[in-house]
């Protein structure tokens, strides 16, 4: 098994978009290369999105304010929770563009960390955590899909529920209350208005979505590489007689794979630092301007923003449960260096054993800006 075999679900979004995937020294994968309408695509694609979020601001602008305050209310929430979701889309977009560089150079490393066929069947459980997350990304792919769907599917079935039923006045409702310029236009017909804003929106939503699972997929990505890592160094210590001749040399090979974990961590935490800070935040606002709008509108705006309230909850669950998997592979360290049979070794061994157990014993722990933790303990404190 390759390390691009793990990489199969974070490569989903990038096609979706028609984003060029992410190349790396050793990956045995062919060049990419995109062609004109590719590029073409994913340009009006990622404009779609930015303008999505002003087109947002603009009708919040200008929006006429109704008379009662709590209908108010209701429309800011409505429209803020809708730019929270395309906000975090946006955020996961610039950083795996603007991080690219920084993601390849890591993907080289991991790379050459990576376990020679052969060698591993002791120490390292690959066909374990493939597996795990494996299927960790495909359930989540399966509920992003299905949210983008019964979300695109709303108004179509507004629009038919309004069209069958002689009684009621079609209004033309598209996804979100987005500004576009041609709504200036006066003699456009209104059906023609809505098909425009609602393939834009169908496209903007898409987007959206496949860069947040491409950002998060790449997310479990890392941290599973870690979590293969960490465990196989744990194994390896396990596994290490002290009285064995050269256990010196194989103790040192030990610490500076330590080292070099430690480094590839706060690589993780430089890469999604701003995607952790954007995600936390948004998603604590838009869970209550969510929650909100689905009690104070309609009964029609609650089964339209269940599936957005859903989808906060899950994304910001999927983060925090693969940085508490980070935390308890770290830990695991310790205890395998504790049982280890260190009181058969020379002094060397035993200050460099000491010294290793010393840089264990801090969990090691993924943060937003250093503020946050990326743990359950914050998804709880969001969730409430």
């Amino acid at each position: 098994m390759q390390l691009h075999e793990f990489m199969h679900y974070p490569s989903i979004g990038c096609r979706l978009v028609m984003m060029r995937r992410y190349e790396w020294n050793g990956s045995g994968m062919p060049r990419a290369h995109q062609s004109w309408l590719q590029r073409l695509w994913f340009q009006f694609g990622a404009l779609n999105l930015i303008y999505q979020n002003v087109g947002l601001l603009i009708y919040l602008c200008l929006a006429e304010p109704p008379d009662e305050l709590g209908a108010y209310i209701a429309q800011i929430s409505e429209t803020c929770s809708v730019l929270g979701l395309t906000l975090v889309g946006a955020s996961n977009m610039w950083m795996m563009l603007h991080r690219r560089s920084d993601i390849e150079s890591m993907l080289a490393e991991l790379q050459q960390l990576y376990p020679a066929q052969g060698n591993h069947s002791r120490i390292y459980r690959i066909a374990h955590y493939y597996e795990k997350s494996t299927r960790l990304m495909r359930y989540t792919a399966i509920f992003f899909i299905f949210a983008y769907g019964y979300y695109n599917a709303l108004p179509v079935a507004g629009l038919l529920y309004e069209l069958l039923s002689e009684s009621q006045q079609v209004t033309y409702k598209y996804q979100s209350d987005t500004w576009y310029p041609w709504l200036l236009v006066s003699d456009l017909h209104a059906s023609a208005s809505f098909m425009t804003s609602y393939l834009c929106q169908a496209l903007s939503s898409l987007v959206g979505v496949a860069f947040i699972m491409a950002s998060q997929f790449l997310l479990c990505f890392f941290i599973t590489q870690m979590q293969l890592h960490f465990d196989g160094l744990a194994n390896g210590l396990r596994l290490l007689d002290a009285a064995r001749p050269g256990a010196n040399e194989e103790l040192k090979a030990l610490l500076s794979y330590h080292s070099r974990l430690l480094r590839l961590a706060n690589r993780i935490n430089h890469i999604f630092n701003f995607t952790f800070l954007i995600n936390f935040t948004t998603s604590t606002i838009a869970i209550c301007m969510m929650g909100f709008a689905m009690v104070m509108i309609d009964v029609a705006a609650a089964f339209k923003y269940s599936v957005g309230l859903l989808a906060f909850l899950v994304f910001t669950l999927f983060i925090c449960y693969n940085g508490t998997a980070f935390t308890s592979a770290s830990d695991k360290l310790l205890p395998a260096a504790f049982y280890n049979n260190w009181y058969e070794g020379d002094l060397l061994y035993r200050k460099m054993l000491l010294f290793f157990m010393m840089r264990s014993s801090e969990s090691r722990v993924l943060r937003a800006y250093k503020f946050t933790p990326v743990s359950m303990a914050t998804y709880m404190a969001v969730s409430q």
